[in-house]
């Protein structure tokens, strides 16, 4: 538009003339202020090679998030940083979490990963028949927690009522109930958070499988079915033998004589003997089931559902003994001389 153009429109519509001058101001301001925004927000000249273990915590500011991004050499300029996330209504979205941050990504791409809460997670695994010790060593030994801060937070969570109890033998309330399974962590996670994952996700498997359905319908206190269902779990190398062994145990509580299971012996010593003694069994000891009659204090370990099943539904026979064969399966008997004979024959 030349000048002689531009001021017969001032003199012809004035308002419309200043609308359309202050719209022109407003589109190059914009257009200026994503220029610097995106000028500040490129970090590669700033930011170190390789990438970076970035932890959000709750209550954390976009100020607090921008400063720790410059510590770690990633933004190079935090109130640009912190402008992008409010230029965008992003200011107040970003997630707690743990992230990983490749050096060199610009301010946009950081506030996108973390309002997306694209979090750097940690795989973990609890094996069936774990124990909340061997849990916590192992969460130790795969550098993703203490394992005293793990077997503290066990020592009397019971955050659900079927976990509840007033035994004071009982060395884990949360035992037994850490779901064997495989999980996803957040990085950064604390001990305590991890447990709680655990036990909930043991309590969302017995809503879904219909176990709890099942043990209320039978007035069946759901921790003395996982109580037993820990020795099965350990007793059985294979699972096609759990409901037989369960038979065995229940029909030994059932007329009054003791589990005798090597597996609460090994439960009480802390470690894994490949054969348990005469002396051992004599040990006192509340889990101790060669000396006690019925189930011990609480669960020694972390039943998986087939073991669980298996109590609730054992096999029927008439076998009151076992002992296991050198392949792992197990020679099943009635009488006590029939044991006998079974040992001396395994060798």
């Amino acid at each position: 538009m030349d000048i002689e153009k531009l001021k017969k429109l001032v003199r012809d519509n004035p308002v419309q003339a200043a609308a359309g001058a202050l719209a022109v101001l407003l589109v190059a301001g914009v257009v200026a202020f994503t220029i610097y925004l995106n000028g500040q927000g490129n970090n590669k000249g700033f930011a170190v090679e390789g990438s970076r273990l970035i932890v959000v915590k709750d209550g954390m500011t976009t100020a607090d998030i921008a400063e720790l991004l410059h510590e770690k050499k990633l933004v190079k300029n935090p109130a640009a940083f912190k402008m992008e996330a409010r230029w965008k209504g992003l200011a107040t979205k970003l997630q707690a979490g743990a992230y990983q941050i490749d050096g060199g990504m610009s301010n946009q791409q950081i506030v996108d990963v973390m309002v997306k809460g694209r979090i750097k997670q940690v795989r973990f695994t609890v094996p069936e028949g774990y124990s909340v010790v061997k849990t916590a060593k192992k969460l130790e030994a795969e550098g993703l927690g203490s394992a005293d801060k793990f077997i503290a937070a066990a020592k009397d969570y019971a955050p659900y009522p079927y976990m509840q109890t007033d035994n004071s033998n009982v060395l884990f309330k949360a035992e037994g109930f850490i779901y064997p399974a495989t999980y996803d962590f957040p990085v950064g996670i604390s001990e305590q958070e991890m447990l709680k994952m655990m036990v909930a996700q043991f309590d969302k498997e017995m809503q879904s499988s219909g176990i709890a359905k099942t043990v209320a319908e039978r007035n069946l206190p759901l921790r003395d079915v996982v109580n037993m269902a820990s020795m099965v779990e350990l007793e059985a190398v294979y699972a096609e033998e759990q409901p037989k062994i369960a038979g065995v145990f229940l029909k030994r509580v059932a007329i009054g004589m003791p589990i005798q299971s090597d597996t609460t012996i090994q439960y009480l010593l802390g470690t894994q003997k490949e054969v348990v003694t005469f002396a051992d069994t004599k040990i006192q000891s509340p889990y101790n089931t060669y000396q006690n009659p019925g189930l011990p204090p609480g669960p020694i370990g972390s039943p998986g559902l087939t073991a669980i099943k298996a109590v609730l539904q054992p096999e029927q026979t008439d076998y009151l003994y076992f002992v296991a064969e050198k392949d792992g399966h197990h020679r099943f008997t009635k009488t006590y001389a029939e044991h006998l004979k079974a040992i001396e024959e395994i060798g």
